[in-house]
């Protein structure tokens, strides 16, 4: 079932070509709509699609308006999960550039020329 749903007004609403009042279209078809997708969540987010799409409420199904608030939530949590897996994989890929790598190095001759120096205090406080 294809529902178009164009031309929306404070009043009225052109669903599938047929102008009808946006109210008979928000609180009767919408619910008629929907009950005649059944068990169908895939037909009832379709409906619900083409609803929210073109700025209606589903505040008068409360499946469609439930299927679709837990589709829009799926859809950010996978997007989320896309983004930070794609995110690891170019860290886990990224290649440092030679100046990251000469500052790392400079910094572990530091820290061992730190030890050494304090190896050599303590050696020198025991009098070795």
């Amino acid at each position: 079932m294809k529902i178009i749903i164009t031309a929306v007004t404070p009043t009225k609403a052109t669903i599938n070509g047929q102008p009808m009042a946006r109210e008979y279209a928000e609180g009767i078809l919408l619910p008629l709509l929907v009950a005649a997708q059944g068990k169908d969540h895939a037909g009832v987010l379709k409906v619900a699609k083409a609803f929210s799409l073109a700025g209606l409420p589903l505040d008068a199904s409360p499946v469609a308006s439930r299927v679709h608030s837990e589709h829009l939530t799926e859809q950010a949590r996978l997007e989320a999960r896309q983004r930070a897996e794609a995110q690891a994989h170019a860290e886990r890929c990224r290649v440092p550039t030679p100046q990251e790598i000469a500052e790392k190095k400079a910094k572990r001759e530091r820290e061992a020329l730190a030890i050494r120096e304090h190896g050599a205090r303590l050696r020198a406080q025991l009098g070795r």
